[in-house]
């Protein structure tokens, strides 16, 4: 891609003349700034004329409206009574009045009606109730005068009787403190012409009275077009007591600037006098024409200074730019010192000096660092052909390497293994789609068979056609950076796999914003994704167990106080799938403030040991367990023995040895389920199974029922009492003759009691129930009755013993057994007191 050419920065030249603006746009400003703000005052000064003219003409206007009052006023002290009756005259007087204020003098009643009207010739027909026409007609005036019993001044209004739009003065006439009528007096356009006339600015701006409704009450110009007419409304709010505003004449839309004053003898009523915008920007044009003249004036001088000094400043700059552009053309064309200036100037002297400065310590830089330059001709001409720096060549442990080689001397120094790939990138680089930059690593051999790492980046310069025709760049020597990689990735993969091998997990958090960072390994314990890799400490924090929070807050704040370097704990987290886990943490701080000293960043590790835990209680339930099955099995044993009965040696050891064995059933039973527990129908069939098929035919035994779990306590309790059944029907029952049977059915009755039916079959005929109660018999009330809770039934049917009992489930159920209260070694034989039974 063609490299697009940048516009040529500005000369010397226009920098000095924008130097000379810089210095003299300021003044000009200020002068400007200054100007614009004595036109301001201007301005100011004649909006407050123009509002002094409105304030006076609103003193004039109020003036007339109180002497037509004070008029009106007089005319209403008539004597006592009618005034058409009583003063014949009074029509005369009205008329004198009239013809002092120019117009006419009504007499009204009430509802509106004329009693008097000058205009009219006496005799005349008056107009009857109501008022003038318009939005301030309708005789609202003259009713607030009745009303109110003051002078009233009504808005404008068009008269019945004259046409004419007119306000009002209106003045109550009383009689015994009560308003009879209503005496009324025309504000007349042409009453208030001479004086607004005199207020309005000569021969260009115009005065105007409006009433309450923004009405033209009378207008110094233009007066039939207007009066009548409503002020244009605005939208910057009522008017106030006295002000200035921008807007438009209503007779000829020209721009104006009018000031007002409200009146104060009529509610609601203005004066206005305004003036041309063209007067106020007239009086401006003066100053303004003399501002642009001079500083047009003093732009030209200092522009034509500078054009003079830039000449004699550009000679010892283009000298300085020769040298600079040379340098830039290859390593080694130009001298180390720039050349001395033809004009001495002390700052172009010190910059001379400073380039040289500058180049002596970049050159010594690249030494140090190993950095050198590099320039490639890629015309297609040139071969190839490549510029070295000295400290180019100083990065090769020989001294015979040209300043100028070719491409194949390059490859040649390159890797065998990297040379077909490092060529390939640089013809990729220079090819036309390759852009402008270059960049790759590879390896060199030097003469001496040295192997080097190289870090080469270059910029590639294009013609208009996109076509490659010079790289420039430099070349690192970063082999010390390699074998430190290289060093680094095998201490990290030996520490990757150490954690993998113990299942470790690790972590660090920044302790100032609580940010962490977390391996793959801690995320799969915490049972978080890899979304959550730096989700913050305090949020990770809010999951621990609340029992062991606090003990894991206090080991970080007291790491984070300084008070500790390290920590190492337990404690249970809450996972995303909501299972609570264990684990082993421990952490150390490794970084620390260096103007405070306390540690910033935490690092540690932590380790899943749930299993580790549950084995542990585990363990200790089943020491618990085994002690306590030890402790009851001895018991059970020192009471067969205290309890059997002692007839014969023989039969002492037969029984003995009988419970003996079925108590070592139950326990191997359990053993086979972890001492969990064992299936009611598991227990039943391993306390008869001693029992059946020795006679032909032989003794057999059903069994049937729902299954239910058993708890490790009833397993045994009801392993004994069924052993106990059985050792009876051996001896006198079903079991004691061939071919005898015994069926145990259970049921669930409700939702909370086990029913056992023990039948046997095929026995001894019964004659009676046998009397007395052995052992055995009294083994098995204990175990029903006292252990587990339930009571028991036996019937002595003529073919054999039917057994019943009724026990509560939750004195049975796996994980619901009987508490330490129901426990076997505290419930005592009847007839054998002290002698445990087995638990």
């Amino acid at each position: 891609m063609a490299v697009r050419s940048q516009p040529r920065p500005p000369r010397l030249r226009t920098h000095l003349a924008a130097l000379v603006l810089v210095v003299l746009l300021p003044a000009m400003a200020f002068g400007t700034a200054a100007a614009w703000d004595a036109l301001r005052r201007q301005d100011a000064a004649a909006e407050a004329r123009l509002l002094d003219t409105a304030r006076a003409l609103a003193v004039a206007v109020d003036a007339q409206i109180a002497g037509r009052i004070a008029a009106l006023q007089v005319l209403a002290s008539t004597p006592e009574g009618d005034p058409i009756e009583r003063d014949p005259h009074l029509r005369d007087h009205a008329e004198a009045t009239a013809a002092v204020f120019g117009g006419w003098v009504n007499l009204y009643r009430a509802d509106g009606t004329q009693v008097l009207n000058t205009r009219l010739p006496p005799g005349a027909p008056l107009p009857g109730p109501g008022g003038g026409v318009g939005i301030a007609g309708g005789g609202v005036a003259i009713a607030r005068a009745f009303t109110e019993a003051r002078p009233v001044i009504s808005d404008v209004a068009t008269g019945r009787v004259s046409g004419r739009p007119a306000a009002f003065v209106f003045v109550p006439l009383s009689r015994d403190g009560t308003v009879r009528f209503v005496l009324g007096m025309p504000l007349l356009p042409e009453n208030f012409a001479a004086l607004l006339a005199g207020q309005a600015a000569a021969g260009r701006g115009a005065a105007a009275l409006t009433d309450g409704n923004g009405v033209f009450v009378a207008r110094s110009r233009d007066m039939g077009q207007v009066v009548g007419q409503r002020r244009p409304p605005r939208n910057d709010g009522p008017l106030g007591e006295a002000g200035v505003l921008r807007g438009r004449s209503l007779p000829d839309g020209s721009a104006i600037r009018t000031a007002y004053h409200r009146l104060s003898v009529a509610p609601g009523w203005h004066a206005w006098v305004n003036e041309p915008e063209s007067s106020f920007a007239e009086a401006r044009r003066a100053p303004l024409i003399a501002l642009v003249g001079g500083g047009l004036m003093a732009l030209a001088l200092g522009m034509a200074s500078a054009a003079a000094l830039a000449g004699r400043m550009l000679r010892p700059l283009d000298q300085l730019a020769s040298w600079a552009e040379t340098v830039a053309q290859g390593p080694g064309r130009a001298p180390g010192v720039p050349p001395p200036l033809p004009v001495p100037v002390r700052e172009f002297e010190r910059l001379r000096l400073a380039m040289a400065a500058a180049d002596a310590a970049l050159r010594r830089v690249q030494r140090i660092g190993r950095v050198g330059g590099f320039e490639v001709d890629l015309r297609p001409d040139a071969w190839l052909r490549s510029l070295r720096s000295p400290e180019y060549r100083q990065l090769y442990s020989t001294a015979s390497l040209p300043s100028v080689e070719t491409h194949q001397d390059w490859v040649q120094r390159l890797h065998p293994e990297d040379r077909t790939r490092a060529e390939q990138r640089f013809f990729a680089a220079i090819g036309e789609d390759g852009g402008s930059d270059y960049e790759q690593e590879y390896r060199v051999v030097d003469p001496d068979g040295t192997v080097r790492w190289i870090y080469a980046r270059g910029e590639i310069e294009r013609d208009a056609q996109g076509r490659a025709t010079r790289m420039v760049g430099a070349h690192v020597d970063v082999t010390a950076l390699k074998l430190a990689e290289a060093a680094l990735r095998d201490r990290e993969e030996r520490l990757r796999l150490a954690l993998e091998a113990a299942r470790l997990g690790a972590w660090e958090v920044d302790l100032r914003d609580g940010t962490a960072h977390r391996t793959p390994r801690a995320l799969e314990i915490f049972g978080f994704g890899p979304q959550d890799q730096t989700a913050t400490y305090p949020s990770w924090r809010d999951r621990v167990h609340p029992s062991d929070r606090k003990r894991l807050s206090e080991a970080v704040e007291a790491l984070r106080t300084g008070e500790a370097e390290s920590y190492g704990l337990e404690y249970r987290f809450l996972r995303p799938d909501g299972r609570w886990i264990w684990l082993e943490s421990h952490g150390r701080a490794v970084r620390h403030d260096p103007q405070t000293g306390l540690p910033t960043r935490l690092i540690g590790t932590t380790q899943d040991i749930t299993a580790r835990k549950e084995a542990e209680e585990r363990q200790e339930i089943l020491v618990h367990e085994l002690d306590h099955r030890a402790k009851n099995t001895l018991a059970v044993v020192q009471a067969a023995l205290r309890l059997t009965p002692r007839t014969s040696a023989a039969g002492f050891a037969q029984a003995v040895e009988g419970r003996i064995n079925a108590l070592a059933r139950a326990h191997t039973l359990l053993a086979r389920g972890g001492w969990t527990g064992a299936s009611l129908e598991e227990v039943a069939q391993d306390a008869l199974s001693p029992f059946l098929g020795a006679a032909s035919p032989p003794t057999t035994a059903s069994f049937e029922g729902p299954a239910l779990a058993l708890s490790p306590s009833a397993v045994q309790a009801l392993s004994m009492a069924l052993h106990e059944m059985a050792t009876n029907a051996a001896k006198h029952g079903a079991l004691s003759v061939p071919g005898g049977s015994v069926a145990l059915r259970w049921e669930i009755l409700g939702q909370d009691i086990l029913h056992l039916v023990w039948r046997e079959r095929g026995g001894p005929a019964v004659v009676s129930p046998p009397g007395g109660q052995g052992f055995g018999s009294t083994l098995i009330a204990a175990t029903i009755r006292r252990q587990l809770g339930g009571r028991m039934a036996s019937h002595w049917d003529r073919e054999g013993l039917r057994w019943e009992a009724w026990l509560p489930l939750a004195r049975l159920a796996m994980g619901e057994g009987a508490g330490r209260q129901g426990r076997w070694a505290q419930v005592p034989i009847s007839g054998a007191e002290g002698v445990p039974p087995p638990a």
